[in-house]
């Protein structure tokens, strides 16, 4: 048994349907131009409070096109009718609106879904159904992978074959429709394939593999797909690594790319990736030697901020520590480290400084650097001589990967040089 993840577009119904046979699960969602529309049509009603009639019928076109079969159209009529009568209601009333565009979209994902299986006339399950997540005391949304394992063995272990399900969404035990993750129909895949214990599971994406290279191991795309421009989550790779079943990730735009497999195997090649739009925090000063807490009293903070941190590096010293983070979140997380200071009496930390400018950072990674001697120098000799500065360093004990900040201006140079 294989478990394909794919992404839909109208055009590819029918290259889609040709690739699930009697022995595939597949995982559908849809391509970002249709989920724009979805969200476009929120935005108007729950912004601007109108009706959003032409998106809508923009929707229902778009989908009707897709296939002819009579009672899937009837499908498509009924479930854009559901959304505009919730969304109509949604004017009025005080819904959160992640609320709303979780159930919406959940809704954009069964249609497409739905499209496939038109063509299929396979199994159909709504992925809502087997993705369990759960909120704690403070409402903080959780993905259950114990109770999701159980609802996936129980749906679909004895279900016939082929299985289509709806990608990227899971319920709440409250019956709320949540998102799973950044892209959770990439996890809902891999998932299913460990329950299941599939032979191999397939990934179509919007792109060229991961990183255009050839194959990786399982840890090397674990760092890849921590990146805020990697096609998947690293999630999605753990279920997979557990089981031990390789993942190939297709270009579903290129059939003559032959895919990235992710596996137990190694890289072809070092790989470089960068990410630029950073804003790198450094928080300094002789009150923070000694001062047993302060960098989990700091992270706290930022957590409690919403702020995500990409990196971070501290010496021993103990007199500074550096981390990166959205640039967007910049100011934020200044706000945050400053009330954490001003709100704690018991902290003398009148010299301590909060600094931030704009950086990038570049990640060399790859299994081939493990016990290699003079990695490191090579690349900080390599930036040196081109004149690139850098501003800071971390590197992990695994040895799988070494990320540089630099300045926002050098991040593409010094990926160049690197590659």
């Amino acid at each position: 048994m294989i478990v394909k993840s794919f992404v839909l577009k109208q055009r590819s119904v029918e290259q889609i349907a040709a690739l699930i046979d009697k022995n595939t699960v597949a995982v559908i969602r849809p391509q970002r131009k249709i989920e724009a529309l979805f969200r476009e049509a929120i935005r108007k009603t729950l912004q601007e409070k109108k009706q959003a009639d032409d998106e809508l019928a923009l929707i229902q076109a778009y989908f009707l096109e897709m296939a002819d079969d009579a009672a899937y159209q009837e499908a498509v009529q009924n479930t854009v009718e559901a959304v505009a009568t919730y969304l109509r209601e949604g004017m009025y009333v005080q819904t959160a609106a992640y609320a709303v565009e979780d159930y919406v979209m959940a809704k954009c994902a069964r249609m497409c879904a739905q499209a496939v299986n038109a063509k299929v006339k396979a199994t159909f399950i709504d992925g809502t159904e087997i993705m369990l997540c759960r909120a704690d005391a403070k409402g903080d949304q959780h993905f259950d992978w114990q109770a999701s394992r159980q609802q996936i063995k129980a749906r679909c272990a004895d279900a016939p074959k082929p299985i289509i399900i709806s990608g990227g969404y899971g319920r709440l035990d409250t019956g709320y429709i949540v998102r799973v993750g950044k892209d959770g129909s990439h996890l809902m895949a891999t998932l299913i394939a460990e329950v299941l214990k599939a032979d191999s599971i397939e990934f179509h994406i919007e792109d060229h593999g991961v990183n255009g290279l050839g194959a990786m191991t399982y840890d090397e795309a674990a760092h890849y797909c921590a990146s805020a421009k990697a096609p998947f989550s690293s999630s999605a790779i753990w279920p997979a690594k557990n089981a031990g079943i390789p993942i190939l990730v297709k270009d579903i735009a290129d059939d003559a790319f032959p895919g990235t497999l992710i596996s137990t195997g190694s890289a072809h090649k070092t790989a470089v990736l960068s990410d630029k739009d950073l804003a790198l925090i450094t928080v300094y000063g002789t009150g923070l030697l000694g001062r047993v807490g302060m960098s989990g009293a700091i992270f706290s903070s930022l957590a409690a901020a919403g702020v995500n941190v990409r990196f971070i590096a501290q010496t021993s010293s103990e007199y500074s520590i550096s981390f990166a983070v959205k640039e967007e979140d910049g100011l934020k997380a200044q706000e945050a480290i400053k009330g954490l200071f001003q709100d704690n009496p018991l902290l003398p930390l009148d010299d301590v400084v909060v600094a931030n400018q704009a950086v990038g950072i570049v990640t060399v990674f790859g299994s081939r650097m493990r016990n290699l001697p003079g990695t490191s120098g090579a690349v900080f000799g390599k930036l040196g001589a081109a004149g690139i500065n850098i501003i800071a360093s971390a590197q992990g004990g695994e040895e799988l990967s070494i990320s540089l900040v630099v300045a926002a201006d050098d991040v593409d140079k010094a990926a160049a040089l690197l590659q």
